[in-house]
């Protein structure tokens, strides 16, 4: 063998063992360096690349295998990047504005980012907000809570669970949130597991890990199809098109006496020259169904030639008591619920149905403000009566999802988009904005167009479903409660998609009996005549002597 091709043996042998070297130099950096922040690019948004390394990547997020240790998920729209145990996948994007959510077999991880500031809302404010279902103390136990620093971060760490219950498939009631703290948000991660947390999950190394970049990604609007009811009977498939795709826009109305007594209603209708056609009726959940709940107020209004929009709320949640939601969700409330539902089928004609209405609202004890700062329970309820209902063939009813104009807490893990029970189980759209007046403070007198400008584009912009105003009403307290009503009819029109617009005719007190918000349609001639004049034009018009 000659001296240039032992040279060129000894060269390649150098290089080989370099090479070899350099990839076992590659292997120890991504086996030992995962919480290092250098081993992320700012510019890409996207955890470093080695040769070892696998990568799942998507518009809104990016995923890095990091070995034995777990996945690097990094969030292109909220700008993060955390270390997770590799079984979790991505199982929703739809809400990337909102949140995302990974899951495995076991449990599930919401991730949200929360603006905070200075002037509008504090961090400590938004955790101890959110947190305010800890008070309920017959179904929440607090297990641990811990304030630390990490990596220059403040973090709140809590978590605490609540008895599983029956009807929820695989309820993950153990919880923990952990809330991390930077200058402009708080990263919430909430997380849910059938089992108790340590088991399942280390938080210490997802604290530890955590990461933020400039987002890059602005997701894409979601949207809310239309999806046809083939199993309505076809009396109530007929109303629905009448109403809701064919027809122009149609009054209602609330009255707290009617239909049991119609003296009342009558009067009003008889000065405006109009009947209503539509009926705003309350109903509660009750320890027992007495016999006639449902069918004697539908009937009543049915032989009164209206239609009702039918409401069912749990009551409201004294202090000590347990949250009816989880008692309906583990069947003990199931007698009520079938024969409401079984009434209401038994009633032969269309029925709008508007289960826990504004659910965003932290008045509402099925709020997730109430039950472990989780809207997917709310969902849950929602669901359950909806088999309920299918269960007893109730082929008359229309579902209308109703959540409020502005949510209460106004966070994201609370936007009323959380609250959606998917389109399946939607008909029609509710909307409800009131104008309160300026009996409190901190209200603000609003227009009508104020209120329903930028709640209109946004249901017209995600949603092909119709579009309803199922209550509202201006307050008198603070303005001039007759131009508002002449404004809110010159302006209505310019919402197509609403077909059917409800006034809540009533008030509401102050803690001391005082009337704090007076929505009366009749609180004088003069608002009387308002009502008068619009609602007979034609484009209106369903005066007292036209057939129903």
């Amino acid at each position: 063998m000659g001296v240039t091709s032992r040279k060129a043996i000894i060269i390649f042998i150098i290089a080989f063992i370099t090479a070899v070297l350099m990839l076992l130099g590659a292997w120890r950096i991504n086996t030992t360096s995962l919480l290092n922040k250098n081993n992320f690019n700012p510019t890409t948004q996207a955890p470093i690349m080695n040769s070892f390394s696998s990568e799942v990547s998507d518009i809104y997020y990016v995923i890095t295998d990091s070995g034995h240790e777990g996945i690097i998920f990094s969030n292109k729209v909220d700008g993060y990047s955390v270390l997770l145990p590799d079984t979790m996948k991505v199982t929703e994007t739809e809400f990337a504005d909102y949140r995302m959510v990974l899951e495995d077999n076991l449990k599930r991880i919401e991730i949200y980012r929360q603006p905070i500031s200075e002037e509008d809302l504090s961090a400590d404010t938004y955790i101890s907000y959110s947190n305010g279902f800890l008070k309920n103390t017959e179904d929440h136990k607090l297990e641990f809570q811990e304030y630390m620093e990490v990596n220059g971060y403040k973090v709140v760490f809590t978590q605490w669970s609540r008895d599983k219950v029956l009807n929820i498939e695989n309820d993950k009631n153990h919880y923990a949130c952990i809330d991390i703290i930077t200058k402009d948000n708080v990263y919430t991660f909430l997380i849910k597991s059938q089992i108790r947390l340590e088991d399942s999950l280390n938080c210490a190394k997802l604290i530890e890990s955590f990461n933020t970049f400039a987002p890059s990604v602005i997701p894409a609007s979601i949207k809310f199809f239309q999806t046809e009811t083939e199993t309505w009977d076809a009396e109530t498939a007929a109303f629905y098109d009448r109403y809701f795709k064919e027809g122009q826009l149609i009054w209602g109305i609330f009255n707290n006496t009617a239909p049991k007594e119609m003296n009342e209603l009558k009067k009003i209708e008889t000065a405006i020259d109009y009947k209503f056609k539509f009926l705003l009726i309350y109903k509660h959940v009750l320890d027992v169904f007495p016999a006639g709940y449902v069918r004697n107020d539908l009937e009543r209004a049915y032989l009164d030639g209206r239609t009702v929009e039918l409401t069912l709320q749990t009551p409201t949640q004294n202090e000590g008591e347990s949250n009816m939601v989880y008692d309906i969700l583990d069947g003990k409330y199931d007698h009520f619920l079938y024969s409401f539902a079984e009434e209401t089928a038994q009633f032969e004609h269309p029925v709008l149905f508007r289960l826990c209405n504004e659910m965003n609202g932290e008045w509402c004890s099925y709020s997730g403000y109430h039950t472990s700062r989780d809207p997917e329970i709310f969902k849950e309820l929602y669901r359950y009566v909806y088999k309920i209902f299918n269960d007893v063939n109730a082929d008359n009813v229309i579902w209308v999802w109703n959540p409020n104009e502005l949510s209460f807490p106004d966070f994201k893990w609370n936007n009323e988009l959380m609250y959606y029970p998917g389109d399946e189980y939607v008909d029609v759209i509710g909307l409800t904005g009131y104008n309160t007046g300026t009996y409190y403070e901190g209200e603000k007198w609003r227009t009508f167009s104020e209120i329903y400008d930028p709640l209109y584009k946004k249901f017209d912009r995600i949603s092909e479903k119709p579009l309803m105003i199922t209550e509202f009403a201006s307050s008198s307290v603070g303005g001039n409660k007759k131009e508002w009503v002449n404004d809110m009819f010159l302006n209505i029109g310019k919402y197509p998609l609403i077909k059917v617009a409800i006034w809540w005719h009533g008030c509401d007190w102050d803690s001391e009996g005082n009337i704090a918000r007076p929505y009366f349609i009749n609180e004088s001639p003069d608002l009387l005549d308002v009502f008068k004049v619009h609602l007979n034009r034609s484009v209106f018009s369903r005066s007292l002597t036209e057939p129903q």
